[in-house]
């Protein structure tokens, strides 16, 4: 028996998974404009900044797209709709700007604002307000303004803004000795024998004593996260996903280890869940089971630096692996850049005697 048909339109939105993004690409319609489609079936690919998310149709009915293939779309906004027939009308499409001028307002912003009856106007000038815009003038951000920049680094993003699409990231690397390290690491069963748990833990503590690492740039201004909310990339070949180790800087090496083997199994299993992947501040990412001994990550969304752990490599008699910071360049410098690495290879380095 097949599926009843949708009796009214019914809209199919961007999960909300996509939490990282503020948009993602549609990259293809399973089915032509008015089709018949089934419940369940793959109707859509869209493309975020991480992976490729099929859309499954959630009940039966015609296929009437909103967007083209190609084209972008909200997180949580409209996709499609399915109808009972292939020519039913559409509802009225709903209007993007929520004030003159040509201010664009995300769906979360919209909802914010009508939750505290916050004007359109307090925005003017803004070419984009998100949710943690809305959160920063009611003050429930957990980002704060902590100030506009200076004139010269504001000047300084204007002559980066003369390049290409990765004009704003620069990176620095460090090289970190190995062996008594990595043997303290295997010995460690509460750190689940892995490095990993340690470098999450020593980052989080930096990260509070050089904020503009653990913070994001907007419209001329940096804003700095109140938590440390530290992503670890996943990848075994099914998808990157960037789990978070929320308040790392307030849990011990034990905790921080069985939280990440924790999400590590349930990305194994299918079963993270998209709240695991929500409120990233800072991000580290690890090649070293791929041997890959040096590369350049890139900067999540809404955050100003990633660091990068390489494989471990000889050199001179010894074993070192490389820890690269790619930064976002609008908000700091190399040299501070470079500080942080070195401060990171000076705290791993005291694991090495213990």
């Amino acid at each position: 028996m097949m599926a009843a048909m949708a009796a009214e339109p019914i809209a199919v939105r961007v999960p909300r998974e996509t939490v990282n993004d503020e948009t993602v690409k549609l990259v293809r319609w399973a089915y032509a404009d008015g089709a018949r489609v089934e419940k369940d079936a793959v109707i859509a690919e869209v493309e975020t900044s991480k992976s490729v998310l099929e859309i499954l149709a959630p009940a039966a009915g015609h296929l009437r797209p909103v967007i083209g293939e190609g084209g972008k779309a909200a997180v949580g906004g409209i996709l499609c709709y399915l109808t009972a027939a292939p020519d039913a009308p559409l509802p009225a499409a709903k209007r993007e700007t929520a004030a003159s001028g040509g201010t664009l307002f995300s769906e979360k912003a919209r909802r914010l604002m009508a939750e505290h009856g916050l004007s359109p106007d307090k925005f003017e000038g803004k070419k984009l307000v998100r949710e943690s815009d809305v959160m920063t003038v009611l003050g429930l951000c957990g980002a704060a303004n902590i100030g506009q920049l200076s004139e010269q680094k504001l000047a300084e993003n204007r002559y980066l803004a003369a390049g290409d699409n990765n004009r704003y990231a620069s990176a620095v690397t460090v090289l970190c000795r190995t062996g008594g390290l990595r043997a303290v690491a295997k010995q460690r069963a509460e750190w689940g024998a892995s490095l990993t748990p340690v470098i999450l833990f020593e980052c989080a503590r930096l990260l509070r004593e050089s904020p503009v690492f653990n913070a994001y740039y907007d419209d001329g201004s940096i804003y700095s996260y109140e938590s440390v909310n530290i992503g670890l990339v996943i990848d075994d070949g099914r998808g990157i996903r960037v789990p978070v180790i929320r308040d790392a800087d307030r849990k011990d090496i034990s905790a921080i280890a069985r939280e990440v083997q924790d999400r590590a199994l349930e990305y194994h299993e299918g079963s993270l869940p998209a709240a695991a992947l929500q409120d990233g501040t800072f991000t580290v990412t690890d090649l070293s089971g791929e041997d890959v001994f040096s590369f350049r990550p890139v900067i999540n969304h809404r955050q100003s630096a990633i660091l990068g752990v390489g494989a471990e490599q000889p050199l001179g008699g010894e074993r070192v692996f490389q820890l690269s910071l790619t930064f976002d360049h609008r908000l700091t410098e190399g040299r501070e850049a470079a500080r942080f690495l070195r401060a990171l290879r000076e705290r791993l380095g005291t694991y090495e005697d213990s």
